[in-house]
């Protein structure tokens, strides 16, 4: 025996209102452009993609001719959701690095991680990519073939890499492959993956990429840090210094993980090319 059912039946007019009310509700939502797309149309900036074969990846550049190219790397965004469920898109609804580059007035790009912007569900994407893997090997190489590509078009004779929260990690994990590389320089950056997973006691992401184990030719290390930063706590991120002794590290105040980084935007630039010197406190 079926159960029994009320239906509740709308006037014709209230049903044909309620029907239009949710088409507009529909296309409401596909008209709405992602905070990045916003951000990059607002400062006129170009919005293009390169393929490597292994992920595709935006590409967000100014116009700017210079000989020497910053490359601006985002962080890990939304990977989970209350960190229980995988999102569907990684993708960040605030681009803090984005911001922070759109009014460079020197050559910048800001370069999409594999599987970020929308390509989440492209047929070389899996979840791991921006989860357990996101500083795996598959991804750092292929960020270097995008950076690389990107470099050689500009002609560009030496590269700056400027990596925010977990942009940091991969950026680190990018000097053995990056052409003409001089400069690293990070923000909030997740230095010390391994140490990072077990303050917030999450699961070790497989296979990270240790900043430690990053090979190459000598390349200038700038990290800038915040003291009240509850997500990345300077003190968790020792253990890097202690065995890169050469990299400057600068704390600064009145600023979170994600807040505050915009008063410090034209000396974290200048810093890439700044010299090696200890701690210093703004």
């Amino acid at each position: 025996m079926r159960p029994c059912v009320r239906r509740a039946r709308l006037p014709t007019s209230a049903a044909a209102c309620a029907v239009c009310l949710v088409l507009a509700a529909v296309a409401g939502a596909c008209s709405i452009k992602p905070e990045w797309q916003r951000v990059a149309t607002g400062a006129g900036l170009n919005v293009a993609w390169v393929d490597t074969g292994a992920f595709r990846h935006l590409v967000i550049a100014n116009a700017h001719p210079d000989r020497h190219l910053r490359i601006y790397i985002e962080g890990d965004g939304l990977p989970w959701i209350l960190e229980r469920r995988i999102a569907i898109d990684p993708t960040p609804a605030n681009p803090l690095l984005l911001r922070l580059m759109a009014d460079d007035t020197h050559a910048a790009v800001y370069l999409g991680r594999p599987c970020y912007f929308g390509t989440a569900t492209s047929g070389s994407c899996e979840p791991a990519f921006w989860t357990a893997e996101r500083y795996g090997s598959a991804v750092v190489r292929s960020m270097c073939d995008a950076a690389n590509r990107l470099s050689l078009e500009r002609r560009a004779r030496s590269v700056a890499l400027i990596g925010y929260s977990g942009g940091a990690a991969i950026a680190i994990a990018m000097r053995s492959c990056t052409l003409g590389l001089n400069s690293i320089t990070t923000i909030a950056g997740n230095l010390d993956v391994e140490a990072w997973a077990k303050y917030h006691k999450y699961s070790p992401l497989v296979p990270p990429v240790p900043a430690e184990t990053a090979s190459g030719a000598a390349v200038a290390e700038t990290h800038w840090q915040c003291r009240g930063d509850r997500k990345i706590p300077p003190h968790i991120t020792d253990r890097y210094f202690e065995k890169r002794p050469e990299a400057r590290r600068i704390l600064v105040d009145d600023c979170g993980h994600d807040t505050g980084w915009e008063r410090y935007r034209s000396r974290i630039r200048a810093s890439g090319d700044a010299g090696r010197h200890a701690a210093k406190r703004f």
